[in-house]
């Protein structure tokens, strides 16, 4: 049901900035009527009927609206299909959902001996702080592909069984 919502907000977004780049840029004549009586018509781009600025208001609505949904179910998206059982190459289409710094924490992970690795070894070979690191920790957590273990004074890091699974 997710991926469907969202793929109908990426049709409404698309249609939505192809209508608003329209408006924008295409000139439409405009009538002007004078308290003398007089008209005049003009052609310029700079002038727009309260229609037409009414359609650009529920348009750009509409876009920030659908981007923001998008951006913050993203999650979720990578979530349901990690879980999924397409035999599509999930590992390049995971990382491309992923943030840039999730990104270089991921592949650390996945580069590292047996899928696993210790928090604070993260922190010395991304170059990331560990309030970061942490962060980003959970949020991979939270799109379920990773899992965290305590380990001493530091957490053990592990990619979750269903990707290396598919990987191999």
């Amino acid at each position: 049901m997710d991926k469907y919502k969202i793929i109908l907000l990426m049709v409404i977004l698309i249609a939505s900035l192809v209508i608003l780049v329209d408006k924008i840029f295409t000139s439409a004549p405009i009538q002007i009527i004078l308290n003398s009586g007089g008209e005049i018509i003009t052609q310029g781009s700079d002038y727009y009927t309260l229609g037409e600025v009414m359609l650009l208001i529920i348009l750009a609505f509409l876009i920030g609206s659908s981007a923001t949904f998008i951006y913050y179910n993203s999650d979720e998206a990578i979530k349901s299909f990690i879980h999924s059982k397409e035999d599509k190459s999930k590992d390049s289409l995971i990382t491309n959902l992923l943030k840039s710094n999730e990104k270089i924490v991921y592949h650390e992970i996945k580069n590292s001996r047996n899928n696993s690795i210790l928090q604070n070894e993260l922190v010395l070979k991304t170059n990331l702080s560990k309030v970061k690191i942490t962060r980003i920790i959970r949020r991979l957590e939270l799109k379920g592909l990773i899992i965290k273990e305590r380990h001493g004074l530091t957490n053990k890091i592990l990619l979750k069984r269903e990707i290396l699974n598919h990987n191999q």
